[in-house]
């Protein structure tokens, strides 16, 4: 084989060789920044396309799920709107807007693929988003929007076994069909009291100590106690 096959060949190889490295770089290891950098307009484009799985509540109910949009996109409903909307959130993909479960579970819910699924999954069609099971309890969340009807506050129940979220509700609320600041009947209403405040820690064992108050009989739940005393 003459010298100058020779070269060229070597230069073919080596130009080989740099586009599977870049392409490997762009597309596992730098992915997930890629995708999640502002200037990335493909993102924001790609996510009118998908499907979003859908977000359920403990007993099956739907919280979320997709509806078709105009120009083969979807977008977002909400079935049980305000009951849920500061733990479920919302996502407006036209808007690149996010809060809440929409958000932090958005790579499941949009099905992203990352690393080789990336490479070869550009030959298949784009699949459907996750679905999303929560441990959320409706009922309770109906017993925590019922006690905080007209106050201001916020309700977190936790599964002390497991760890697992049952209830997180907040007032004031809003409608996450439509999660526009302008359209609050109370300032600041897009934000979850329950993760996005910061709030004294209160005592667990308070719960102790008044249900033993309770069960003297001493005491009622509308008791007032001096707590100096």
């Amino acid at each position: 084989m003459s010298g100058p096959i020779v070269r060229l060949f070597g230069v073919v190889v080596l130009l080989f060789a740099l586009l599977v490295v870049f392409t490997s770089r762009w597309t596992v290891f730098q992915a997930t920044s890629l995708n999640n950098n502002p200037l990335n307009v493909r993102t924001l484009l790609d996510e009118l396309q998908i499907k979003r799985g859908r977000i359920v509540a403990d007993d099956g109910t739907v919280l979320a799920r997709s509806v078709p949009a105009p120009q083969n996109t979807w977008t977002r409903f909400y079935p049980t709107r305000e009951k849920f909307s500061q733990a479920v959130g919302y996502s407006i993909a036209a808007q690149g807007r996010q809060a809440g479960l929409e958000q932090s579970a958005g790579p499941e819910l949009r099905g992203v693929r990352t690393g080789l699924d990336s490479i070869f999954g550009q030959l298949s069609p784009r699949p459907v988003g996750d679905d999303v099971f929560t441990t959320l309890d409706p009922n309770a969340q109906a017993v925590a929007v019922q006690q905080l009807a007209g106050r201001a506050g916020s309700v977190v129940a936790l599964d002390p076994r497991t760890g697992a979220v049952l209830t997180m509700y907040a007032n004031p609320t809003y409608d996450n069909n439509n999660p526009d600041p302008n359209a609050c009947t109370a300032p600041s209403c897009l934000v979850n009291n329950s993760t996005q405040a910061a709030w004294p820690p209160g005592s667990t064992f308070k719960v102790v100590t008044a249900t033993a108050a309770i069960d003297s009989g001493l005491y009622t739940p509308n008791s007032l106690i001096n707590g100096k005393s």
